[in-house]
């Protein structure tokens, strides 16, 4: 090791104790925030969130230390003023967010964004570039977070009530007794009473589309096809993950008909975590076979030139 890369190594060093020191001032500074996220461990609240979005979070994680050596390349490059100046904004919106979170007991979700935000925000101050990655990262866990919310509030009614209406008119032409009043659904089952739910949005399928598209982005990290084919395979992948929520639905009512509302509920809660991986295997079977993952330029130029010699 030569006199530039010892100083760089301590350079590495130091600016990981000041990481450190600064997440850990931060910490003290919202701990309130970061007790909250105590929750994460309580399974109440794991199920009422849905373990898909702890999935995500795990994936992204995972991702993270896959492709540690590209973030490490990325560090050895020039750090220029416009980087520096973005990680700055960065830092100040993810105090911004904690403070938000901190004054209006936000969703644990968000809670759980905000936590990301800081870490990957004050990483980038001291890394710069290599905070790249993390970054994309962060932005695909954000699509996991935002898009139900956005779905809920933008859709508002015409989301769910489309499904709900192709749901129960389909069961109504198999001859099950159901009706419908604007996403209310009233079910008589074969064991003698009225089953009444109500279709919502996260019900029609937006956190198994929220899940999708984070995955999706994950997938583009690492294998991207052509754009053309990335197209078709993001519509295809839409279409299909939306279709396997209304199957989801089909089931649950129909384990309600025959079966009374407790098969009804025990499908709503664990019928999703079997099909979705079902769905999802078979599109990244597809989606592998028209995807391509990127050469290493350094071997490619490597076997150029010894070809040429």
């Amino acid at each position: 090791m030569d006199r530039s890369d010892f100083r760089k190594d301590h350079s590495v060093v130091l600016k990981l104790g000041l990481l450190c020191a600064c997440l850990i001032f931060t910490f003290a500074v919202f701990r309130s925030v970061f007790a909250g996220a105590a929750l994460l461990f309580d399974y109440a609240t794991l199920k009422q969130n849905g373990f898909y979005f702890w999935a995500v979070l795990g994936l992204c994680i995972l991702w993270t230390y896959i492709k540690r050596a590209d973030i490490i390349e990325a560090y050895r490059g020039e750090t220029d003023a416009k980087w520096l100046i973005f990680s700055l904004l960065l830092v100040s919106a993810s105090i911004v967010l904690l403070f938000y979170v901190s004054a209006f007991a936000a969703s644990l979700s968000l809670t759980i964004f905000a936590i990301g935000l800081v870490i990957v925000a004050q990483f980038s101050l001291f890394f710069g570039r290599a905070s790249k990655i993390p970054l994309m990262l962060l932005g695909l866990f954000g699509v996991a977070v935002g898009v139900p919310v956005l779905l809920e509030t933008t859709t508002a009614f015409w989301f769910p009530r489309v499904t709900a209406v192709l749901c129960v008119s389909i069961l109504q032409s198999l001859g099950i007794p159901v009706t419908l009043n604007g996403v209310t659904v009233t079910l008589t089952s074969l064991l003698g009473y009225d089953i009444v739910t109500r279709v919502d949005t996260r019900c029609a399928g937006s956190d198994s589309l929220a899940i999708f598209l984070a995955i999706f982005g994950l997938m583009i990290i690492d294998r991207k096809p052509q754009n053309k084919l990335l197209v078709g395979l993001l519509i295809f992948g839409v279409i299909g993950t939306y279709l396997q929520n209304f199957v989801r639905l089909l089931l649950l009512f129909a384990a309600g008909y025959y079966y009374g509302a407790d098969a009804l509920w025990t499908i709503h809660d664990y019928a999703s975590y079997v099909l979705f991986p079902v769905w999802f295997l078979g599109f990244s079977v597809i989606y592998i076979r028209y995807s391509k993952k990127p050469g290493n330029s350094a071997i490619e130029r490597k076997t150029s030139t010894e070809s040429t010699l």
